[in-house]
């Protein structure tokens, strides 16, 4: 049985994740993963960047900090912030850091029961 938070979105997309726990996707994915939760009425609660380096390692870095709490707003609310600012940050880390072998991911927390 897959972890609440990857069962959000379908297989495919939860085998990427850095996190077995967590999902933590690629920005393609992600964002993927954004209109999947809206179809399915499952609010985002908030998203946090995450890097793999080129040797491997994990973590946070120079990834972006995403959002603050997204609890109060309404599914299409929070599913629309999303997509805005994962696209707006991933475009400022690749603009910050154009040489880079590290990959940048998104860490995405859903509302399930």
């Amino acid at each position: 049985m897959r972890p609440p938070q990857h069962a959000v979105v379908p297989e495919r997309i939860s085998a990427l994740s850095l996190s077995r726990l967590e999902l933590v996707v690629p920005e393609p994915e992600a964002l993927e993963a954004v209109d999947i939760a809206e179809a399915r009425g499952v609010l985002i609660l908030a998203w946090e960047g995450w890097v793999k380096g080129s040797d491997g390692r994990v973590g946070h870095g120079s990834a972006p900090q995403g959002t603050a709490s997204l609890s109060r707003l309404a599914v299409s609310e929070a599913a629309a912030l999303c997509r805005e600012t994962i696209a707006g940050a991933a475009r400022v880390w690749r603009e910050e850091n154009p040489d880079t072998q590290d990959q940048l991911h998104f860490c995405l927390t859903f509302r399930v029961s």
